[in-house]
């Protein structure tokens, strides 16, 4: 199965249902499907041909979708880029992903888009052949050496007509993973992967041609992506704005209807807000499930649950794509809210592996969780050694992720490899530290990192205080002494403003090899 067969099905039953809500304006399969055609068709006339590779520099709209489908007719790969991406990341991923083309709306938002191509590096852009134009008219030349054309041109009629479409197995679309340490990787999935994932994800939650899905992160992600393929797959409406705004996002689940989102806990928590006191605000909503970025928000299952949603964890990767596994939804809250779950796919399986000893563990045991899937991505795009170090010889992707498993389809996510502490020989979940001093009076918000110090591992908290309230470390530090275990306690607490960042599609993400730095720094100091 590939993109222009999926879509011609959805077409051959239902012409006239809507596919796409942007906003609040309907996108019919006819019209999305004439949409991309023409797109296709231009590229091709611009001169674009099977194997190149394409910059989809867009927010969420019915272009990002088209020039996707487009791109998918021809066999060209699309390198997703986030839209808050500035100079450096947008240079690095032209140059990385060997892109010949480039798509962008310069009057998005206000952003500066313009402003950020003339601060990259010119041998960055060196490849590019031309630059499409969304929104405007313009064909001012953006990058040197490489023409401009209108993403609305008129495309002259059959000139796809004698060319083939791409096979299943073409790459279709590469996710940077958002490392938060190291650069990112490309990570490359061929059409027919993506849409067996689509498929299984929708039929594991309950999605249906008459359902609608609201899109709760950027098509650029794995998150956003992922979902819209859930919906996508089986002709299901979905619904997206080219801004998450929370009050619009709130006021299109109530309008269009939407019976299924996917969407970090942060903008769930904001939904909820929009909705004020409404008693069940959003009657049509059967499942949302949530990735947690905000860790704390820890009362957002309860306060969802009383507003009537039911909320599931879920556990997905840019390697094996977002919404590989979810609780199950008849489960109860307690177990519903965890991180993980239930594979999605029926011949996926999940082990868990020692991280030390390096066997596989006994159900309930704590390592690292290798999975199996369907989903799992072709590879690292050009990087062979890496994909080798990433897939065993039997399939299993190494996650880098700690947790436990209940079977071979079920397991519990607990934090990042390198999250996880080795304290005094115990292995210790930086965010139970984290939680147990949030919960101070006056802690806004707590991050726990580990590092050597003095031949052994010690734990070190960044804190944030609320607004109006002063914290002294002295305080914290012999508050958590009277409550913890002494190998948890903290050997320092820094007060800072904020902590440093990474963006992402999905969320802005906590730097953690940055404060291991600063905590380092901190003890060396002393």
């Amino acid at each position: 199965m590939n993109f222009a067969k999926l879509l011609a099905q959805h077409f051959a039953e239902r012409p006239d249902a809507v596919a796409f809500y942007d906003i609040d304006r309907p996108v019919q399969y006819r019209e999305l499907i004439a949409e991309s055609e023409r797109v296709a068709a231009l590229l091709y006339t611009q001169g674009a041909r099977p194997g190149e590779r394409m910059a989809l520099w867009l927010p969420n709209c019915t272009a990002w979708l088209a020039s996707f489908i487009a791109c998918a007719r021809l066999g060209i790969t699309v390198i997703a880029m986030n839209t808050r991406f500035r100079s450096h990341e947008v240079g690095d991923l032209i140059a990385r992903g060997k892109c010949q083309w480039l798509t962008l709306w310069p009057d998005f938002k206000g952003l500066p888009f313009r402003e950020i191509l003339d601060d990259v590096e010119p041998a960055q852009l060196q490849g590019l052949k031309a630059v499409m134009v969304v929104g405007e008219a313009s064909t001012e030349q953006l990058v040197a050496d490489a023409k401009s054309f209108s993403y609305s041109l008129p495309a002259a009629p059959g000139v796809l007509d004698d060319i083939p479409h791409a096979s299943d197995e073409a790459h279709a679309l590469v996710y940077t993973t958002s490392g938060t340490t190291s650069q990112s990787k490309l990570v490359v999935h061929d059409q027919q992967t993506l849409i067996k994932h689509g498929l299984n994800a929708a039929h594991y939650f309950g999605i249906g041609q008459n359902d609608a899905v609201l899109l709760g992160a950027p098509l650029c992600g794995a998150f956003g992506f992922s979902t819209a393929l859930a919906g996508l797959t089986v002709g299901a409406t979905l619904v997206s704005s080219p801004v998450l705004n929370p009050a619009e996002c709130a006021a299109q689940i109530q309008k269009m209807r939407v019976t299924h989102t996917f969407a970090n806990n942060e903008l769930l928590d904001r939904i909820l807000d929009a909705a004020k006191d409404q008693h069940d605000p959003f009657p049509s909503l059967r499942v949302a499930g949530f990735a947690s970025f905000a860790p704390s928000l820890e009362n957002l299952p309860e306060r969802a649950e009383k507003a009537g949603i039911k909320l599931v964890g879920l556990y997905g990767s840019s390697e094996l794509q977002a919404l590989t596994a979810g609780q199950p939804l008849d489960a109860p809250l307690a177990e519903r809210q965890k991180a993980g779950g239930r594979l999605v796919a029926p011949d996926a399986r999940v082990r868990a592996r020692d991280i030390e000893t390096n066997v596989i563990l006994p159900h309930g045991e704590v390592g690292e969780i290798e999975i199996l899937a369907p989903s799992l991505m072709k590879g690292y795009l050009d990087n062979e050694a890496a994909t080798a170090k990433a897939i065993d010889a039997q399939g299993y992707f190494r996650t880098g992720d700690l947790g436990h498993t209940l079977n071979n389809q079920h397991f519990v996510f607990l934090a990042r490899r390198g999250d996880f502490l080795r304290l005094s020989g115990f292995l210790v979940n930086p965010s139970e530290i984290e939680i147990f001093i949030s919960s101070l009076d006056g802690v806004s918000n707590c991050q726990v990192v580990g590092v050597a110090h003095q031949g052994k591992t010690v734990p070190v908290a960044f804190v944030i205080a609320e607004p109006g309230h002063s914290l002294q470390e002295d305080s914290i530090i012999t508050y958590c002494k009277a409550h913890l275990a002494g190998f948890k306690v903290p050997v320092r607490i820094c007060i800072v403003q904020a902590f440093p960042m990474v963006e992402s599609a999905n969320s802005n993400k906590i730097q953690r090899g940055k404060l291991q730095e600063q905590a380092l720094a901190l003890l060396n100091a002393c």
